[in-house]
């Protein structure tokens, strides 16, 4: 697996220091759980944050909810959890997972469960050369790559590719013409499909 595209490093800190929504830091960690050169990125930034938190003065600490990183709680799956298939990343084992749903000609969406997040998580598995429509969000929209490759104005994005758009991006994914691509996705705010053809389909957008 050769990865190109990788969390920024204000991402990846955030991650470090449990300071992501929970479906945010789910669909980093499937990228991490992927990706060695991540993998060492993120203890390298987790012993900086150590040895920073060494020279500070102890204070007493407010309850409240843990700042750990949050990719894998037990007690998060609320529904019935499917049965894992084979390459699925570890770090979904404990969230419930929806049936795979058809949204559209040969593309299906499966829910991920993910109670108190602000981010909806769902997987995407689009059928080879798909082209999606040209869009652009209010939000953040975090996607790591499980198999198959997408490409858009941006770049092209294969197996454990991590691709971080927010409000500034905008883009068109053509799905690989050969492999399809399945990913799993975070995202805050709203798509806003684009052209004509865009604003006739937004009404049906329920992501």
């Amino acid at each position: 697996m050769s990865i190109s595209h990788r969390p920024s490093d204000e991402t990846l800190a955030a991650f470090a220091g449990g300071q992501l929504d929970e479906g945010l830091a789910i669909v980093v960690a499937c990228h991490i759980e992927a990706d060695q050169e991540s993998r060492g990125r993120l203890r390298e930034l987790q012993a900086v944050q150590g040895a920073l938190l060494d020279a500070v003065e102890p204070v007493a600490m407010a309850s409240g909810p843990s700042l750990a990183p949050t990719a894998a709680k037990p007690e998060a799956a609320s529904v019935e959890t499917a049965p894992m298939s084979e390459g699925m990343p570890k770090v979904l084992r404990p969230y419930g997972l929806g049936p795979w749903r058809p949204i559209g000609i040969r593309i299906a969406m499966r829910r991920v469960e993910v109670p108190g997040a602000d981010a909806r998580v769902f997987m995407l598995r689009a059928g080879p050369g798909i082209s999606l429509p040209h869009h652009k969000h209010t939000g953040f929209e975090w996607t790591t790559i499980l198999a198959g490759a997408y490409e858009h104005e941006f770049g092209r994005y294969a197996a454990g590719d991590f691709d971080e758009a927010d409000a500034e991006h905008d883009h068109t994914p053509r799905v690989d013409p050969v492999e399809g691509c399945t990913c799993i996705v975070a995202m805050t705010g709203s798509v806003q499909l684009q052209g004509w053809l865009g604003r006739l389909l937004q009404p049906l957008v329920r992501f």
